[in-house]
């Protein structure tokens, strides 16, 4: 099966490929590793959602996807990820099901992109002239944590030198960043790499494998 992606953030537009390349080694499916960017309201209401993948869909349409993932940030919102994902892949499914693609999926990023950057810890050993990460934010992530806390705030205090940058650091994180390293600290990575059909977490994805 060809897979596409639909992502909300240029961070994802521009790291997520390295990622990618990761799982496609473990991923039965053809991934398309160039995610397409999506111009999404932060707290858009499900049919504006819809209505701004469009263009993004009809391109993939036009790739031969077979299956189109988006990937969307939580942000504050309150509610249930897992039942915001079940709406709006109704809602694509209901407007863009019979356009040839078989299938949608969305995958919420609880809450943010950065959740996913900071949940492989390794990464900042790698990178001490950038990030000082301190014992307590480490404890804070791991175990299976990374999900829970405010990850903007946490990566902003570990930079040194420059301020954070979303999208240069993002890129240098993901690069270096290892797929079992962030799945076992966030849950929403492991339902991004179930989606995918990832052996380690084809059956479930609530706990690390």
């Amino acid at each position: 099966m060809k897979i596409g992606f639909i992502v909300d953030g240029e961070a994802e537009y521009r790291s997520l490929p390295a990622l990618l390349q990761q799982i496609q080694r473990e991923s039965p499916h053809d991934l398309l590793k160039q995610p397409l960017l999506a111009k999404i309201q932060p707290l858009a209401r499900v049919p504006r959602i819809v209505g701004a993948v469009e263009r993004e869909i009809k391109i993939l349409l036009g790739r031969k996807a077979e299956k189109i993932i988006v990937l969307i940030d939580r942000e504050n919102r309150e509610v249930c990820p897992g039942s915001w994902a079940v709406e709006i892949t109704q809602a694509l499914t209901a407007k863009h099901g019979r356009s040839g693609s078989s299938s949608f999926g969305v995958v919420i990023k609880d809450s943010c992109y950065e959740n996913w950057l900071v949940a492989d810890t390794n990464v900042f050993t790698k990178l001490p002239k950038r990030f000082a990460l301190s014992d307590t934010s480490m404890r804070k992530i791991q175990p299976n944590k990374a999900d829970r806390i405010d990850a903007q705030k946490l990566i902003k205090d570990a930079a040194r030198g420059d301020a954070y940058h979303k999208v240069a650091d993002a890129r240098q994180i993901m690069a270096l960043a290892n797929i079992s390293g962030i799945a076992a600290n966030s849950r929403s990575f492991r339902r991004f790499l179930r989606m995918l059909d990832h052996p380690r977490y084809k059956e479930q994805s609530r706990n690390p494998a």
